[in-house]
């Protein structure tokens, strides 16, 4: 059996410290308690993992001055950490220095535990006007050796279905998702269902790293490729650790899912069905006819916001 022990660290109140600099060494600090005492305490475990924009905490003034380049002087700390314990890291995501000037990408990077960064993900789906981050354009995979393939999706990511599937259409048997989601965005009746939702659809593991209550609803969670919550963190800060078993990964696309019938293939039954993809999905998709009657343009900052009225 391929398993991946992964802890989930829900990690509370980023530092408001005025000086940019000391605010991200304190972020990094109690990061690192975390990995130090996880790792102190349960030595089996293999990744660790944190939510969306821990480390540059939240501050929509300042976010391009804490912006780091990768490498830099942030990864290079997280890097010999990975290397000291051994474990790999997903250290959330923090924001990247674009190579134009005055940009920045949402970033989540996978470290090994030889502290190298051997995956970068640049969030896709920017949730303008919140966030002013550059869009990236790729959904890369990686496999850990004798374990499995992992990919990223970030926070708005996990409501665009295009996102997992192509993930999992790379072979991603889990997919690590951290986030910044507060109550305020549509609670855990919006939270939780987006993550059974993406497991099911694409039959693999879907773990989802919110910030705690004040900032984020918690509600942090790992599920099956079946669909089922197997843990599921309070609102407060707190961590868990989930031990993945890939190879249900592989049983559940191979027989299907949902009782001994194996009725729902989902991956392996749209690629048998016959069915000839839509052709918005191989032609502009840009033309389809929704977007005909969607005439607003999407307001990327708060003054492009319109009051809807019907037609």
């Amino acid at each position: 059996m391929s398993y991946l022990n992964l802890a989930l660290v829900q990690i509370a109140s980023p530092s408001t410290n005025p000086d940019l600099e000391v605010r991200k060494r304190e972020n990094y600090e109690k990061l690192v308690y975390y990995i130090d005492t996880i790792s102190w305490m349960n030595p089996a475990v293999d990744l660790i993992a944190f939510p969306e924009l821990y480390l540059n905490g939240l501050d929509p003034i300042n976010w391009l001055q804490m912006a780091e380049t990768i490498p830099g002087p942030l990864t290079d700390l997280l890097c010999e950490k990975a290397r000291q314990h051994r474990k790999w890291l997903a250290p959330g995501s923090f924001f990247e220095k674009a190579e134009q000037e005055n940009e920045a990408y949402n970033t989540a990077i996978l470290i090994s535990p030889d502290g190298e960064i051997v995956m970068k993900y640049r969030k896709v789906f920017i949730p303008y006007p919140l966030e002013q981050s550059t869009p990236g354009n790729d959904f890369p995979v990686y496999e850990i050796p004798n374990i499995g393939k992992v990919g990223f999706m970030i926070c708005a990511d996990g409501h665009y279905p295009e996102a997992a599937r192509n993930l999992a259409l790379k072979g991603a048997e889990v997919i690590i998702k951290p986030t910044l989601q507060g109550d305020w965005i549509g609670g855990t009746r919006n939270n939780l269902p987006i993550a059974i939702t993406r497991a099911i659809e694409n039959q693999c593991y879907v773990v989802s790293i919110n910030h705690p209550n004040p900032i984020g609803m918690g509600h942090s969670v790992a599920v099956d490729p079946e669909g089922r919550i197997i843990e599921e963190l309070g609102d407060s800060e707190s961590f868990t650790i989930v031990y993945l078993n890939l190879d249900e990964v592989r049983r559940v696309r191979e027989n299907g899912s949902m009782g001994m019938f194996g009725f729902l293939k989902m991956l392996k039954g749209f690629k048998e069905s016959g069915i000839e993809v839509d052709e918005m999905y191989t032609g502009d998709l840009v033309k389809a006819p929704v977007y005909q009657s969607l005439k607003t343009p999407y307001a990327k900052t708060p003054a492009d916001i319109r009051k809807y009225t019907a037609t």
